[in-house]
């Protein structure tokens, strides 16, 4: 009964609330310019150090995993947490290396190649329009 009350309160303030934000009419467009896509790495740049906090933290969910095993035990060893920690860190460094692999690479109208400065791969992916103009990645280096 209580939830039935709670949901008609709640479905009544979000009328009133429409019913404010509608009266002046029919909402108008406020931009009409396209979206573009931005490309965010939640992890670290260095590849190497990505995929080493990998292995670490999959060793430590091993670890804690096979503590968990070893506290179940009738006759308690250390066993469950030795191959819970190497298992872990095996299964770190392969979720590591595969999100390091599948990294979006960054692109530009110029890259620095073998010493010189040569036209990128995908010029012309480097090329992004913006409202009120665009946007241009001009040079990129890979080691």
């Amino acid at each position: 009964m209580f939830r039935c009350i709670a949901t008609l309160l709640l479905a009544g303030c979000l009328l009133a609330s429409a019913r404010s934000a509608f009266a002046g009419g029919v909402p108008e467009l406020m931009s009409s310019s396209s979206g573009g896509v931005s490309v965010t790495r939640w992890g670290d740049e260095n590849p190497v150090k990505e995929i080493a906090k990998s292995v670490v933290w999959g060793a430590v969910a091993g670890a804690v995993l096979g503590g968990a095993v070893m506290l179940a035990e009738s006759d308690p060893s250390l066993e469950p947490v030795r191959w819970g920690t190497v298992i872990g860190a095996f299964g770190g460094l392969g979720a590591g290396v595969y999100f390091v692999a599948l990294r979006p690479q960054p692109t530009s109208l110029l890259e620095w190649r073998d010493g010189k400065l040569a036209p990128g791969t995908a010029a012309l992916a480097a090329i992004e329009p913006v409202s009120g103009g665009v946007r241009v990645s001009a040079v990129a280096l890979h080691f």
